[in-house]
């Protein structure tokens, strides 16, 4: 009577052992099939705070629009690499990284083009980031950079991405220059546009003053500043800001200042 009593609770422990494996593999493979299909595409912009060159849905309408479709594509015909490529190609995409979750989220990363610095050419705005990386202007969002115009020593084609192919030491030192000016908070308030005469010389138009600021050949950076900042501490404090109509830093351990022609009120 115990030995058919015993086999009766194996029975029924193996049956319910069983039951439980059927359940449970059965569990596994529904999510399996689950997780083998595209159910959303997440994007995260890096800095979206700052720069607001593309955005979340315009990305992923993107991947739609080239047979990527959340709840009918399967993960493993996406191909993350052409995924990437595709968005590297967007004009402000510096770098974009293309993932899938466990749970069939495809997680697309894009990390934007910071511009320092915008040009007025003939053939139409430019930026360049911090690479010396030109692309053209992007309607929607505008960032305050400095303007560079005039006579810029930069053959760029219309609609042109990608880096400059001519003069490309002037294009480095220029991006020097509007990263020292972009570093130092003082005089990326005050400088508003640069200017390029017929010989190369910079000039800085500052936004407040009714001056002009001759900084000359794009050298001496960090020097030319020092006498620059020497000038706003020590001499238009004294004089105020009609005093002179040129500030000429060109010169060597000296600041040339052309007074201004017109009558000061006192």
């Amino acid at each position: 009577m115990l030995k058919k009593t015993l086999i009766i609770i194996l029975y029924l422990l193996l049956t319910g052992v069983l039951c439980c494996y059927f359940i449970f593999s059965a569990k596994i493979t529904k999510e399996g099939k689950m997780h083998e299909m595209c159910h959303q595409i997440k994007v995260v912009i890096l800095d979206s705070a700052e720069i607001r060159f593309v955005s979340k849905t315009e990305i992923a309408d993107l991947i739609v629009d080239n047979g990527i479709t959340p709840g009918e594509s399967k993960l493993r015909h996406i191909n993350n690499y052409q995924i990437e490529q595709l968005l590297n190609k967007r004009t402000a995409v510096k770098k974009s990284e293309v993932s899938y979750t466990r749970d069939g989220i495809l997680r697309v990363i894009i990390l934007q083009r910071k511009p320092i610095l915008r040009l007025q050419t003939e053939n139409g705005g430019f930026y360049m980031d911090e690479n010396a990386y030109v692309f053209p202007l992007i309607k929607g969002f505008s960032p305050f950079v400095p303007v560079v115009s005039g006579e810029i020593p930069l053959k760029i084609p219309p609609k042109y991405n990608g880096y400059v192919k001519n003069n490309e030491q002037w294009a480095n030192s220029l991006k020097d220059l509007c990263l020292y000016i972009l570093k130092n908070e003082s005089w990326d308030a005050l400088i508003e546009q640069i200017y390029v005469d017929s010989r190369g010389i910079l000039s800085f138009i500052p936004r407040d003053g009714d001056f002009e600021i001759i900084f000359g050949d794009i050298d001496k950076i960090e020097y030319k500043f020092k006498k620059l900042y020497a000038f706003y501490k020590d001499i238009l404090p004294n004089v105020g800001p009609e005093k002179y109509c040129k500030i000429n830093l060109q010169f060597d351990k000296q600041i040339v200042c052309k007074k201004t022609n017109k009558n000061i009120e006192i």
